[in-house]
């Protein structure tokens, strides 16, 4: 995979406003332990939080933003370690078991495929979302509405 590496400065949980000439390039994916990971920016407005997904901007190339709509945008990654608030580069997990936030009035129950929701939450297939749209992933026991719960996301 062009772009992949295991060999990275720093660890997968690195947030930072600027870029040394060590530092990984947006777009560079790498692997840690059993999960896979995308370097971004943040160029949204607004943080993204531990377990929330985040969307391209529409920017440039991998300038990303927790600002989605339910089962209309497309994400590529999920924050895993630390919030990216606005403005730095950092991580997010692409593919791997993970933790995740379900939005307000979303709950799933085990076993519940997965969709993008508001703002970067999470939101269940299972219920009643009509026309859902990408299926990231699947709850892997039940999570309340607000709450956060393990899934295995792979989004990429």
């Amino acid at each position: 995979m062009e772009g992949f590496s295991n060999h990275r400065f720093g660890s997968v949980s690195m947030v930072t406003s600027s870029l040394g000439p060590n530092d990984p390039k947006v777009g560079d994916r790498t692997r840690s332990g059993d999960e896979d990971y995308l370097f971004v920016y943040n160029a949204g407005n607004s943080q993204i939080s531990t377990g929330f997904g985040a969307t391209v901007s529409a920017v440039t190339g991998y300038s990303v933003t927790v600002s989605t709509t339910t089962s209309v945008d497309v994400i590529i990654g999920v924050c895993r370690h630390a919030t990216l608030t606005t403005g730095t580069y950092g991580w997010l997990a692409t593919k791997g078991f993970l933790t995740v936030k379900m939005g307000a009035n979303n709950s799933a129950a085990a076993g519940d495929n997965l969709t993008i929701g508001t703002d970067g939450a999470f939101a269940s297939v299972q219920s009643g979302i009509a026309n859902y749209g990408q299926r990231l992933g699947k709850t892997m026991g039940a999570i309340a509405s607000g709450a956060t719960g393990d899934a295995f996301v792979n989004v990429l």
